[in-house]
């Protein structure tokens, strides 16, 4: 490996917030609004429509499978893709391929088109996921890193929002059998619009210093300067020129980073298993439980997302403030016992949302505590792998926590909980022997 010596990425950590700052981060971030729209409008037309489709339970619990094979194979594919050829490239791509995959679930008439459908669809996202995430952490500074990826990724309770008065919408204007139709026509034309936004976000320069495209990036960090009136930093670091092939790059994913790919492995199961496990059995287990109707799905939804909401943003701002370590350790703990409320809950609207005010702010610190922590020329596979990994998780969750279900109500909440565990325990030996990521530079981490 080359190496060479270069200001760029100091001027890039000494840049302060910007209109430019702005834009790109709701150009992109607006993959996790995608995201959760499309996975929780599934939660709210399941039952309508595995009703119009004729499914079993066990067979509807696989269309929020499919949708996480896809994923975990789109972010496999195209992280690698977004190292290789860069994070701009990538962004179209995964954007169309989701935006016609979920518009054309609108047109199916059987289990195995829904299946292919979702498939599709996971596929765009997943690749989303691995590409955005590298762009913000590698363009974002340093000393808004935490709150931005904090704040970027509980935007995800904004989709669900929109996703819940979506369903409560459609459901209350339509009959079952179409109301779930349109759902996912009005969430494929959404994500086309976005398309446009993005025409403007510049490629990373993290990523072109990597490829040695040195004076391209130097252009695109002096344009946003030179606008905005800001003063260049001198500070030079030590910057790898990286050349590696597939197999060499994830060699040393595995090796040298070994103790943060542990570490993100973990994080990466208990965000899917615990949110993919508890929106799937929130309508086909829990309202049962509780003899709800269809109808009080959506409002259930609704409550979960608005109080995740509330809690990612605080945790996003504690990140930055206490650190990724005790916020990080502190929330999977607080999850892990609030998940067992559900075995003795007397009011489940209230328990749903104390529940969600913790569980769903997990993300806001988990992520961007286990994907900071790579160089830029290695980073989107990495995490394209942590997102395999979480996906295949989540992708059993759903049919091993209904299968639990069957044998006693129970067993799922204890699989719940238990998901929790794993989290709690990653982040406190983390919290032990990692590095405390606040306020550095990706530089100063990797």
């Amino acid at each position: 490996m080359k190496r060479i010596k270069t200001d760029i990425t100091s001027r890039i950590d000494n840049l302060p917030w910007t209109p430019f700052h702005t834009k790109f981060v709701a150009a992109l971030g607006i993959t996790w609004v995608l995201d959760a729209f499309e996975v929780v409008i599934v939660s709210v037309v399941l039952k309508s429509m595995s009703k119009s489709l004729e499914l079993s339970t066990f067979q509807s619990s696989w269309i929020v499978s499919s949708f996480l094979v896809g994923a975990l194979i789109g972010a496999l594919l195209f992280g690698y893709l977004a190292d290789k050829y860069g994070r701009k490239k990538i962004f179209f791509i995964t954007l169309l391929l989701y935006s016609l995959g979920t518009f054309f679930t609108g047109f199916a008439n059987s289990f195995e088109v829904v299946l292919l459908f979702r498939f599709l669809t996971g596929m765009g996202l997943g690749g989303e996921f691995s590409a955005i995430h590298s762009a913000i952490d590698e363009f974002i500074p340093s000393k808004y890193r935490g709150r931005v990826d904090g704040l970027v990724t509980s935007s995800w309770n904004l989709g669900s929002v929109l996703a819940s008065l979506t369903g409560m919408f459609l459901l209350s204007k339509l009959p079952e059998e179409f109301a779930w139709r349109y759902a996912f026509f009005f969430g494929g034309v959404l994500a086309l619009l976005i398309v446009f936004i993005r025409f403007f976000i510049p490629e990373s320069p993290r990523w072109l210093i990597s490829k040695g495209k040195i004076e391209e990036a130097s252009e695109i960090v002096k344009k946003i300067e030179i606008k905005y009136g800001i003063q260049p930093t001198k500070k030079e670091c030590d910057i790898y020129i990286y050349k590696s092939n597939f197999v060499e790059t994830v060699k040393t994913i595995l090796t040298k980073y070994r103790g943060r790919f542990i570490f993100g492995s973990s994080m990466s199961f208990t965000i899917l298993t615990t949110y993919y496990g508890f929106i799937t059995i929130l309508p086909l287990v829990i309202t049962n439980q509780y003899n709800l109707p269809t109808s009080e799905i959506p409002k259930l939804l609704l409550i979960s997302s608005s109080a995740g909401l509330i809690g990612g943003i605080i945790a996003s701002i504690l990140t930055d403030i206490l650190g990724r370590k005790l916020t990080g350790t502190t929330v999977a703990m607080i999850s892990m016992l609030l998940s067992i409320s559900f075995m003795f809950s007397q009011n489940i609207y209230t328990t749903v949302f104390v529940y969600s005010f913790v569980a769903y702010s997990f993300a806001s610190v988990a992520y961007v505590s286990a994907m900071e922590l790579y160089p830029s020329h290695l980073r989107a596979t990495a995490i394209g792998i942590l997102s395999v990994i979480g996906r295949l998780s989540g992708v059993l969750a759903p049919p091993t926590l209904t299968y639990l279900s069957t044998i006693d109500y129970r067993y799922s909440i204890l699989g719940l909980t238990f998901f929790w565990l794993v989290g709690f325990i990653g982040f406190f030996v983390w919290s032990k022997f990692g590095v405390e990521a606040k306020g550095k530079s990706i530089e100063e981490i990797t």
